[in-house]
């Protein structure tokens, strides 16, 4: 059966393959967006006559990984619609596998897709272009990388459940077009949450949007202790869990509801 699965994740990555012209935009695209910001950040820390200082670097290095992510955690954000409106979804209701296992593989293939082909070379690009800062240690590294595999994980969860939402909504633009609007917000995919009011802050830390973007980054640039990291790793974790079964059972009602309809 994980044979399948493996299948699926190679045709969704052959699949991006295809489209060359639009992995070199995205290339590009990331790169144009993170000397946008950078530029932006210069002329605010200009204005405070810190730019010369640790702290202007740090934000650079903020900008730089923050955009990356977000170039790697890009989804197929209507992969279930279409099944939903096109009525392929009745089909694939009746194959020997589970469609939450296809919809995860779909997205895992894409994952390895961006990874290896947009991430990479836009890394290099950045660390020569930007000179970001390196990590704040091997260990701070390692904790990175876990970090941030959780991060997409959590943002996969909180996908997963508005997609779902295509079983009762005919257009799931409006939903996905606010979803990504409080990601970008809330996350620190383009404030730093050390920047927002603290009442926004504490907000922002009690939801799962800051274990998307603002913890990883965080622990690489060794903002968060060592003793804490453990902490928000599992914090983490308990929001992957939250989000997974918050998507399972509304995957079993969007199901039944499929099933009463005669689909």
């Amino acid at each position: 059966m994980s044979r399948a699965y493996l299948e699926l994740a190679k045709k969704a990555f052959q699949n991006n393959l295809v489209y060359r012209a639009e992995y070199l935009a995205g290339v590009l695209n990331a790169i144009v967006m993170i000397f946008v910001n950078i530029s932006i950040w210069r002329a605010i820390y200009e204005e405070d006559g810190a730019l010369d200082g640790l702290q202007f670097r740090m934000m650079a290095t903020y900008v730089v990984l923050s955009f990356l992510m977000q170039t790697l955690y890009i989804m197929d954000e209507y992969f279930i619609e279409v099944k939903v409106r096109s009525g392929l979804i009745s089909s694939d209701l009746l194959k020997p596998i589970s469609f939450r296992g296809m919809v995860f593989a779909n997205t895992m293939g894409t994952l390895v897709f961006r990874l290896l082909l947009q991430l990479a070379p836009a890394l290099v690009l950045s660390v020569l272009l930007f000179r970001i800062l390196p990590p704040f240690s091997w260990e701070m590294t390692f904790y990175f990388l876990v970090s941030g595999l959780l991060g997409f994980f959590v943002l996969y969860s909180l996908n997963f459940l508005v997609w779902v939402s295509s079983f009762w909504f005919y257009w799931t633009f409006s939903l996905v077009t606010i979803k990504d609007a409080a990601v970008l917000i809330f996350s620190g995919a383009l404030v730093p949450v050390w920047f927002m009011p603290e009442w926004l802050a504490n907000f922002v830390q009690a939801t799962p949007f800051a274990s998307i973007y603002s913890t990883p980054i965080q622990i690489y640039l060794g903002m968060i202790p060592e003793n804490e990291i453990l902490l928000g790793l599992l914090k983490q974790v308990a929001w992957v869990l939250a989000l997974s079964l918050a998507g399972y059972a509304l995957w079993l009602r969007a199901s039944r509801r499929l099933s009463v309809q005669g689909g």
